[in-house]
């Protein structure tokens, strides 16, 4: 387990894809298992649930996206731990919502094929104005991110790996892109804004938040939107957080940061991985509104 005084070890992002291996002999198991243990266990509260809405300025932002609301969800886990029913509560809160766009940070899934059956009825109650999009999490590859991507899409939802989405409004512009998992994906953020013109604006979707710390240098992003962290999962007294998986640490636990150029969210998302407590630390739904910035 990854405390809060021990991180992965430094690695860049890849070209060519990572198969988790070690993953699946190792973590899924033992995450199966933890999962049976703990499933009678689980209690969501629909009052737990934080919506923060987060204003980001944005430079260039043409007039007709000012206001541009994105309803940012992650980490939905469905598993034994984190039911249907909670999953359809998510989707339905966020569809209320009314948000122009609805993007999904990707881990949909925990360890086993057998979790994407009943994972298409909350994936389709998401609705807004310009769609669905989204990305692929470390655990999608430990079960089958191909698997996992079909289900997704056929639930009419964009999944971007390592490509754009070009949202227009009344001649202006903003291109929504996607790359695939930090840690075991093909991760080519040129490839995914490749043809994007440099005055239009540019949101980044990437699972991990540590992909900040390797923008090529030059290249605009303006927003980058990631979870994977889980804001700790639990948030122990004096101790503080159960899990740290980042090999920056706490730097990107959680919350807006500014890094250079980018505006960084990274999300405590809806759901969680094994266990089904999030002490100290409810579930998440931010949505980002952009606005401009001269």
């Amino acid at each position: 387990m990854i405390g809060p005084l021990v991180y992965p070890r430094r690695y860049p992002p890849s070209r060519e894809p990572r198969p988790p291996r070690w993953e699946r002999w190792v973590k899924v198991p033992f995450g199966l298992a933890v999962e049976r243990l703990c499933a009678p266990l689980a209690r969501w509260d629909p009052a737990e649930l934080r919506v923060p809405e987060i204003p980001m300025r944005v430079r260039g932002l043409g007039a007709a996206f000012a206001g541009y609301r994105i309803a940012f969800v992650t980490d939905l886990h469905h598993s034994r731990t984190v039911p249907t029913w909670w999953l359809e509560e998510i989707a339905s809160r966020t569809t209320a919502l009314a948000p122009d766009l609805v993007a999904l940070g990707g881990d949909f899934v925990s360890h086993s094929r057998r979790e994407l059956a009943g994972l298409s009825g909350p994936l389709r109650r998401l609705a807004a104005r310009d769609g669905v999009v989204a990305v692929l999490g470390n655990h999608d590859h430990w079960v089958d991110a191909e698997a996992v991507a079909a289900t997704v899409a056929a639930c009419g939802i964009d999944v971007l790996v390592n490509r754009h989405r070009l949202v227009q409004r009344a001649g202006a512009a903003l291109a929504v892109a996607g790359v695939d998992d930090f840690s075991h994906g093909a991760v080519r953020l040129d490839e995914a804004l490749a043809g994007v013109d440099g005055a239009v604006p540019r949101i980044v979707l990437s699972h991990n938040p540590d992909l900040i710390e390797y923008l090529p240098p030059g290249l605009r992003v303006d927003v980058m939107l990631s979870g994977h962290t889980h804001n700790g999962q639990l948030h122990w007294p004096l101790i503080g957080p159960l899990t740290v998986p980042s090999q920056f640490g706490k730097r990107y636990l959680h919350g807006l940061k500014r890094v250079g150029e980018t505006w960084l969210y990274v999300s405590a998302g809806v759901g969680t991985s094994a266990i089904p407590f999030r002490w100290g630390n409810p579930p998440e739904l931010p949505v980002i509104r952009l606005e401009g910035a001269g």
